[in-house]
């Protein structure tokens, strides 16, 4: 189920990618006012740079630890 969640939210990340790229492609073509494509361009950025940051925490967030106090506990009344 974990690998069905993290192969989700990459494919979402793509699609938002992909979203974003097209927006900035769309707003260099069309924007004539050097301040606003900036403007447009740095908001394009954070975003996703935003949705970078969230899809690589929940794809590659988890790490299973075994060195942990609560999994030793475990292991010790085993």
């Amino acid at each position: 189920m974990a690998n069905l969640i993290r192969a989700v939210f990459a494919f979402f990340w793509l699609v938002a990618s992909g979203f974003v790229g097209f927006l900035a492609y769309i707003v260099v073509q069309t924007e004539g006012n050097p301040h606003i494509l900036w403007g447009w361009l740095v908001m394009c950025a954070f975003t996703f740079i935003a949705a970078t940051l969230l899809a690589y925490n929940i794809v590659f967030g988890y790490h299973h630890r075994e060195d942990e106090p609560h999994h030793q506990d475990h292991m010790d009344n085993a």
